[in-house]
């Protein structure tokens, strides 16, 4: 669980599809690269903010799931969580003075970070998504595999994560997902073992 970041959705098909993240052009297939993160990978990273700024002039926007309307305290409290997150470049940024739901646009492709979390007791071995509101079968994720990826124009292999049943995770969301298409999957999908689709 710890320092799990891996490869999600859509990049998830084209690393295991194209056995590629760039079109032979130099240009990306996605304008996002999707990954799935535990809560203590999601707070390393935005520890790391800093260096990133510093060192590589790129740094993160974190989307917040709010409750103002509840009036407990503590109720409150629970739903004011970070939920999803992109790491940008600066370079080429188009900032708006009100943050927007749309995808970063910037000079490279934005890092997106999807949290999952366990959703209590009563559903053991369960994970959602926040942002999209998937649900997974815990052991389709995690532990996450090591995928070593040589990458054109990369001169260092990238030691990626995948989930631990990758295959069985694209089928339950894409269906065929060996065939291209523009299609996104639905959000709220329910990926569990009792119900996942064969």
């Amino acid at each position: 669980r710890n320092l799990t970041m891996m490869i999600a959705y859509g990049e998830l098909i084209h690393l295991l599809r194209e056995k590629a993240l760039i079109h032979s052009d130099g240009n990306y297939y996605d304008d996002d690269f999707d990954t799935w993160v535990t809560p203590s990978s999601f707070e390393t990273i935005l520890k790391l903010e800093p260096y990133l700024w510093n060192n590589f002039g790129w740094s993160i926007r974190v989307f917040f799931r709010c409750s103002e309307g509840t009036k407990d305290k503590v109720e409150r409290h629970k739903t004011n969580i970070a939920i999803f997150a992109q790491i940008l470049p600066v370079c080429g940024h188009q900032y708006k003075a009100v943050m927007e739901m749309e995808k970063a646009v910037a000079k490279y492709p934005a890092i997106e970070m999807y949290v999952l979390q366990s959703i209590g007791h009563e559903q053991e071995g369960i994970l959602r998504e926040n942002w999209q509101g998937d649900f997974f079968s815990e052991n389709w994720l995690l532990p996450a595999k090591p995928f070593p990826f040589d990458m054109p124009g990369f001169n260092k292999t990238l030691n990626l994560q995948i989930p631990a049943q990758s295959e069985k995770l694209l089928d339950c969301m894409y269906g065929n997902w060996h065939v291209y298409s523009t299609e996104h999957h639905d959000k709220g999908e329910n990926c569990t073992s009792s119900i996942a689709k064969s």
